[in-house]
């Protein structure tokens, strides 16, 4: 009897040690946004203990990177006034001759036609983003990336993001 409990023992052990790890090939692997502190062009420093408990947008950008306006005009016309931290990823610090003052006017005045001012983008909070970048691999514009309210990735998308319904589904999804 100890010699069939001890053999079942074994095969039971052997069966639970190869499926370890493969109970589902869904699962995916949890991502935090890295650690980050940046001075934005509204004097105010943005890191990840301000931004905790809330769910937040990042824009990796750059200050000459003008098609990179679509995604951020798209992200406010989903919503205005969505908490989005546009950051760049070059390192230089007046990259193409603009200071985050002038590249946060640059995409506010991207809009505007004749006398029609447009929309201002006075809730984005524009700063230098490079270590946070490259942490996650980035290193040029163009990438958006939804947080949730515990700093967990839960969406990446590279390139032109102005389709304000997948805006809107993966805003509902880091505001779960």
């Amino acid at each position: 009897m100890l010699k069939t409990n001890l053999s079942l023992f074994v095969v039971l052990l052997f069966i639970s040690a190869s499926l370890a790890g493969c109970t589902s090939e869904d699962a995916e692997e949890i991502q935090m946004f890295p650690q980050f502190s940046s001075v934005a062009d509204d004097g105010e420093t943005y890191d990840n203990e301000r931004m905790e408990g809330n769910p937040f947008i990042v824009i990796f950008s750059a200050e000459w990177c003008n098609l990179c306006y679509d995604t951020m005009f798209s992200i406010w016309e989903t919503e205005a006034e969505l908490p989005v931290l546009v950051m760049s990823t070059d390192p230089a610090e007046n990259a193409g001759g603009y200071t985050l003052s002038e590249w946060h006017d640059s995409a506010n005045a991207s809009d505007d036609q004749d006398d029609d001012v447009g929309i201002t983008l006075s809730s984005y909070a524009f700063m230098k983003g490079v270590e946070a970048g490259q942490e996650l691999g980035i290193t040029s514009p163009g990438t958006v990336i939804f947080v949730n309210s515990e700093g967990i990735i839960t969406n990446t998308h590279v390139g032109v993001l102005d389709d304000t319904a997948l805006i809107a589904e993966l805003w509902q999804e880091a505001s779960l």
